[in-house]
């Protein structure tokens, strides 16, 4: 794929942190451009965004001037792997009725933390499949699932083992053939507002394109199990696409998910 922008590094950064910039821009096709010192907003203006900047501990991405920065972290994944771990515990897990050896394909990838959730319950025989239309948002991801150090070797062993596509899902899903993944999973911006600093951050860099019934359509079709729905519990997106409301398997005060299973009186496939 043919990315935008430039690689650069933190204006005090080792030598070491240097080289892993020049391989990042390297791989991505992208030119590195020595900091010296200079500001980031000047060289975004002098070289035109995005900026990828190599740090001691991330990348961070700035897309134009003023820009606040997006880089990669397991965000609540931490503590969700963590009472997984202990407890074999987790809502999305439980909604998605996930097993050892399962394909999941999560269509709105994000930060990929249900990702991460998924691929440690499904194990080393199973697949996650994140895909992700954004070109900043992949490329950030894409590396962070490859590269990021948590404090759970099981969590990153997970994360190491999920497969990142840069694509339109509408457009993949349609490739796919009937009955052929065993979940496929939505969680695109919500209806209604909801407060977060890293939702907002994620919103600037969001591609959202795309027919979201004939995405809905299309994972029916290609889900054996079930296509699970994580929205704000006020979305229309519930009735319009026949979901199944649990109860039990609220996230949080705002955010819920629902299911469509195989074999609903709503399969229309």
């Amino acid at each position: 794929m043919e990315r935008d922008g430039f690689v650069t590094s933190s204006s005090k950064a080792a030598e070491d942190i240097k080289k892993w910039g020049r391989k990042l821009a390297e791989k991505w096709s992208l030119p590195y451009v020595i900091r010296r010192k200079q500001p980031i907003d000047k060289l975004i203006g002098e070289c035109g965004g995005p900026a990828y900047v190599v740090t001691t501990t991330r990348i961070e991405v700035y897309r134009e001037e003023g820009s606040q920065p997006f880089f990669f972290h397991p965000n609540a994944a931490m503590f969700r792997a963590k009472r997984w771990l202990y407890h074999q515990e987790d809502p999305f897990v439980s909604a998605c009725d996930l097993r050892e050896g399962d394909i999941l394909v999560d269509a709105t990838l994000g930060l990929g933390s249900d990702a991460q959730l998924a691929s440690l319950a499904i194990g080393k025989q199973g697949n996650v499949i994140g895909l992700e239309a954004s070109e900043v948002i992949f490329t950030i991801v894409e590396e962070g699932l490859q590269s990021y150090e948590s404090s759970l070797e099981p969590l990153n062993e997970a994360m190491r083992r999920i497969k990142v596509i840069h694509t339109n899902a509408e457009n993949w899903l349609k490739e796919q053939p009937d009955a052929s993944v065993d979940v496929v999973y939505f969680d695109p911006m919500s209806q209604e507002e909801v407060s977060s600093d890293g939702i907002e951050t994620l919103k600037q860099y969001g591609l959202y394109e795309g027919d979201f019934e004939q995405m809905i359509i299309e994972a029916i079709r290609v889900a054996k199990k079930k296509v699970v729905l994580k929205d704000h519990f006020k979305s229309t997106r519930f009735a319009l696409y026949g979901f199944m409301f649990k109860s039990d398997h609220l996230q949080c005060s705002t955010m819920v998910l629902l299911i469509w299973k195989r074999g609903n009186n709503n399969d229309n496939t």
